[in-house]
C-alpha cells in the first residue's frame, strides 16, 4: 500500500510539474509565418511615471510609435503609485489603472509562469516579453514576432476581421483600446522628481466590443472622441491567462 501511495504521489507531481510548465506556453498554437499582408506587429509596453527605470523605455516606445508596421501601446500599472521616494515623496501617475495591472499579471503568468510583475516591460503580440529599456533585446522579438494572424480593416463605423489561417481552438476577444495619441508631463514628485515624460498611444480604456471564432467578421465601432485615437486588438484569453494577439489595426 505505501508502495502504491508513493508512486501515486510521484505521478501527481510530475502532472503538476507539466501543468505548471504548460502555463507559460500560448494556449493555442500559432503558425509562425507572417499571417496577412502588412499585419503589424504589437509591442505593448507595461510602465509607470513614478518608476525612474522607466523613462528610457518610454523614449524608444516613442520611437518605435513612428513605425509603420508597428501598433504600439502603453499601459501605464498603478503598484509604483503609492511609493514614497524619500523627501521626493510620491507620485500617482494620472494615467495609471489597477486593470492595467491586471493584464500585466496576467501575461506573466503565462509567459513567465509568475504573477510577479516589474517595469518597464515589453511585451510583443502576447507571446514574447522583455525589460522595455533593452532596445536591442525589443528589436530581436520584434524580428522574430510575426505569426499568423487576421487582417484587421477598420472604418469609422465597422471593423471588418478577415478569416483565421487555421482553425482557432477557442473563440478569442476583440477590443476597442482608447489612446492618448501624445502626451507631456512634468513630474513634480516622486522617483522621477524634475523630469518631464513624453508618452505616445497611452491607453486610458480597454472595451470588449465582441468574439472572433476564425470567421470573417464585422463589428460596430465608435469613433475616437477629440483629442483620442484608438486600436482594435483580437486576443485569446483563458481564465488568468492572456493568449496571443491574433489581430490589431489602429482606428
Amino acid at each position: 500500500m505505501r508502495a502504491s501511495l508513493a508512486a501515486l504521489a510521484t505521478v501527481i507531481v510530475v502532472l503538476l510539474l507539466v501543468s505548471m510548465r504548460s502555463g507559460a506556453q500560448s494556449l493555442q498554437t500559432i503558425p509562425l509565418t507572417t499571417g496577412a499582408a502588412n499585419s503589424p506587429v504589437v509591442a505593448e509596453l507595461f510602465t509607470s511615471q513614478s518608476c525612474s527605470s522607466c523613462p528610457p523605455a518610454e523614449k524608444l516606445f516613442a520611437e518605435l510609435a513612428e513605425r509603420p508596421d508597428l501598433i504600439v501601446l502603453e499601459w501605464h500599472v498603478d503598484y509604483w503609485d503609492r511609493l514614497v521616494h524619500g523627501r521626493a515623496g510620491a507620485w500617482k501617475d494620472p494615467y495609471s489603472d489597477a486593470a492595467y495591472t491586471a493584464r500585466q499579471r496576467q501575461y506573466n503568468r503565462a509567459l513567465r509562469n509568475t504573477a510577479g510583475v516589474y517595469t518597464p516591460q515589453a511585451v510583443i503580440n502576447g507571446r514574447l516579453e522583455t525589460v522595455g529599456s533593452r532596445a536591442g533585446e525589443v528589436a530581436r522579438l520584434l524580428d522574430t514576432a510575426p505569426h499568423a494572424t487576421a487582417s484587421v480593416d477598420i472604418t469609422e463605423t465597422h471593423v471588418q476581421i478577415s478569416a483565421f489561417e487555421t482553425p482557432l481552438q477557442q473563440a478569442a476577444d476583440v477590443y476597442r483600446l482608447t489612446l492618448l495619441p501624445e502626451q507631456t508631463t512634468a513630474i513634480p514628485r516622486g522617483e522621477n522628481r524634475g523630469a518631464i515624460l513624453s508618452s505616445r498611444n497611452v491607453v486610458l480604456a480597454a472595451e470588449k466590443i465582441g468574439t472572433y471564432t476564425g470567421d470573417a467578421t464585422q463589428l460596430n465601432l465608435r469613433a475616437p472622441a477629440s483629442g483620442e485615437s484608438c486600436a482594435v486588438i483580437i486576443q485569446e484569453k483563458r481564465g488568468g491567462q492572456l493568449g496571443p494577439i491574433l489581430g490589431a489595426a489602429y482606428c
